[in-house]
C-alpha cells in the first residue's frame, strides 16, 4: 500500500473533533486484501482524531462497500487497477472521495437504494444482492458519481453527529 500523503493535525485531549485540517490519501491495488488493509490503517488514525464511534462504524461500513464493489464490480476481481481514497476531516464531516480507472457505473449513474419490507416479504423471495447501495444510501449525508473519460469518481460524506 502506498501512502501518498499524509498530514494531520490533532486537537487537544478532551476537545471536540477537529474542524479543519486533517486529511488522508492513500492508493492501493484493486484487491480485497489491500482494501481491507486501507481501512484498518485510515480507522486506526480516525481514532486517534477523538472521532464519534458512530460516524467511524458508518465510514467503515460504507467505505468497505464502495471499496469492494470498485475492486469486485470496476475492475472484475482482476487485481488489475488501483483505487485512490482521500479522506477529509472538516466542519463536523467526513468527506471521502475515490477514484478508480475500471468499468463504468451501469447507465452511468448510482445504484438506486433498494429497501425491502422484511415483515411483509417472505424470506425466500428477498435478492441475494442488492442491500450495499441502501445501506451506502442510508449511511452517507451527500452521495454522487461522475464519470470524467475513463475515470470514475464517488464522492461521499458522513456527519460526525451521525
Amino acid at each position: 500500500m502506498t501512502n501518498l500523503a499524509f498530514a494531520t493535525r490533532k486537537s487537544p485531549a478532551g476537545a471536540s473533533p477537529p474542524i479543519i485540517g486533517w486529511c488522508y490519501r492513500v492508493g492501493i491495488s484493486a484487491t480485497r486484501d489491500q482494501v481491507s488493509q486501507a481501512l484498518v490503517q485510515l480507522n486506526q488514525q480516525l481514532i486517534g482524531l477523538g472521532l464519534a464511534r458512530d460516524a467511524l462504524i458508518a465510514m467503515e461500513l460504507v467505505l468497505a462497500e464502495v471499496m469492494n464493489n470498485i475492486v469486485e464490480h470496476a475492475y472484475c476481481d482482476t487485481g488489475q487497477g488501483d483505487v485512490a481514497l482521500e479522506v477529509i476531516v472538516h466542519s463536523n464531516t467526513i468527506w471521502c472521495q475515490l477514484t478508480d480507472n475500471g468499468r463504468p457505473m451501469p447507465d452511468g449513474k448510482l445504484p438506486p437504494a433498494r429497501h425491502y419490507d422484511l415483515e411483509k416479504m417472505d424470506i425466500s423471495d428477498l435478492p441475494e444482492g442488492g442491500f450495499g447501495w441502501g445501506l451506502i444510501h442510508d449511511l452517507t449525508s451527500s452521495l454522487s458519481y461522475d464519470r470524467n473519460g475513463a475515470q470514475n469518481r464517488l464522492s461521499l460524506s458522513i456527519g460526525l453527529d451521525c
